[in-house]
């Protein structure tokens, strides 16, 4: 009997603990946290899967991956299972290179592309090869289109005339790690991201939301305030039609380079040839938030293609857009290649 109930008290607090470290927080996770795909990519998923050639490759980070082989049944460059993967390629191009060497392409923006070139004394067999995760970070952060589709031509698959590429706000949050990666280089880089990556550059956009909009009679203009830290905040003045945009610091005002704003519900671009500040400053169209674009990104194809829908842009044509969060491009790369 002593026994009987020794064995009912050892399970009531087995049960009890496990209620408490495990079935309570995945519960509480359950109900809150909500799904991790949203209805934007849901729909944009289902939106590939009945819309696109079956062989059509979706180029894009490697986050959804996952999401785009299992949900649309489409095949992609890289997932999470495969971050480290590198891309086997044949090119003419290269074929001065010596075995078991490796040359590094060095283009603007400090990017550079690590070429790998095997000798396999078993079987005598000569690769070339890259990694994936390099090859897509160079399609985000370069400010070459053809660049770009340099990189994306070796991932089409034989035979099927359709590609695609993803731009998605999550990359904005994201892009330390593309610019990083796009960067990277066995000789390191002048601007480490911090002691531990110091080998490639790291660049960010910069998110801040509105504080206030208050009149200012004197300038007969309304002054956005969107604060990034207690003693810096980006200025918006706008003045009917037309909009500046300044960088306060304490006193010290500079003006930005270029403000990208809406109105009416088509992007006006305003430049300052003499500005003290180099980037771009996107606002919003509702005007509750901004996005800063330091220079190093201003051109990037990731900006083009997330904020300004491919303008500009001869071989990436938007093809659909879910709630600003997806945007989905097809590729069409030069019959030369």
């Amino acid at each position: 009997m002593k026994r009987t109930v020794l064995v009912a008290i050892v399970m009531a607090f087995i049960l009890l603990v496990a209620n408490f470290y495990y079935f309570t927080p995945a519960s509480f996770i359950a109900k809150n946290q909500g799904t991790v795909l949203d209805d934007n990519w849901y729909q944009a998923l289902t939106w590939i899967s009945q819309n696109t050639e079956e062989c059509a490759v979706i180029a894009t980070y490697w986050d959804p991956g996952h999401f785009i082989t299992g949900l649309a049944r489409r095949p992609v460059v890289f997932d999470g299972a495969h971050q480290s993967d590198t891309l086997y390629f044949d090119d003419s191009r290269y074929s001065d290179m010596e075995e078991n060497d490796i040359r590094l392409e060095n283009y603007d923006n400090g990017i550079v592309q690590i070429i790998n070139k095997a000798y396999n004394s078993e079987t005598g067999d000569v690769t070339l090869f890259r990694a994936r995760i390099k090859d897509i970070a160079i399609s985000l952060f370069t400010s070459n289109e053809s660049l770009a589709l340099k990189y994306l031509e070796d991932y089409r698959q034989p035979g099927c005339s359709e590609f695609y590429y993803i731009a998605s706000s999550d990359l904005i949050g994201k892009s330390t790690w593309w610019t990083y990666f796009a960067t990277w280089s066995p000789e390191g880089s002048p601007r480490p991201c911090n002691s531990e990556l110091n080998k490639g550059s790291c660049y960010n956009y910069i998110t801040v939301g509105l504080q206030q909009a208050r009149p200012s009679p004197a300038d007969n203009a309304i002054i956005y305030s969107y604060p990034f830290s207690t003693q810096q905040s980006f200025l918006i003045y706008e003045i009917n039609s037309s909009r500046r945009a300044f960088v306060q610091q304490g006193s010290t005002v500079g003006t930005v380079e270029n403000l990208l704003f809406f109105s009416q519900n088509s992007g006006i671009i305003s430049r300052n040839e003499n500005a003290e500040v180099p980037g771009l400053l996107i606002q919003s169209p509702d005007k509750s938030s901004v996005i800063f674009v330091p220079s190093e990104l201003q051109g990037s194809m990731y900006t083009r293609l997330m904020f300004l829908d491919g303008s500009g842009l001869g071989n990436f044509k938007l093809v659909n857009n879910w709630g600003g969060e997806v945007k989905l491009y097809r590729v069409t790369f030069p019959e030369s290649s």
